[in-house]
C-alpha cells in the first residue's frame, strides 16, 4: 500500500480531523475513503460521458462508413508483385 504526505493549511486539517471524528475513523483512513471516492467518482463520470456520447449518434447518424463497405468494390485487385 502507498504512503502520501499531504500539506495542507491548518484549518484544513482540523476540519478533515473533525469530519474524520464524525466518522469514527482515523484521519489516515477518512483520506484513503476520500480517495477512493473520488475514484469512483471519476470512474461514474466516464461511464455517463461514453453513455452521452452514445446517445447522440442514432442508427443511420453516422458519417462513419460501415467497414463491409469499405470491403467491398467493383474494382479487381491489381495483380501482386512476384519476389
Amino acid at each position: 500500500m502507498g504512503q502520501v504526505t499531504l500539506y495542507v493549511e491548518d484549518s484544513a486539517l482540523q476540519a478533515a480531523r473533525e469530519a474524520a471524528a464524525r466518522a469514527q475513523m482515523s484521519l489516515s483512513q477518512w483520506f484513503a475513503q476520500f480517495a477512493a471516492e473520488e475514484k469512483r467518482r471519476q470512474s461514474k463520470d466516464w461511464s455517463a460521458f461514453f453513455v452521452e456520447i452514445d446517445a447522440m449518434t442514432t442508427s443511420g447518424d453516422n458519417d462513419f462508413p460501415e467497414p463491409g463497405s469499405l470491403r467491398h468494390s467493383d474494382i479487381p485487385d491489381l495483380p501482386r508483385e512476384r519476389w
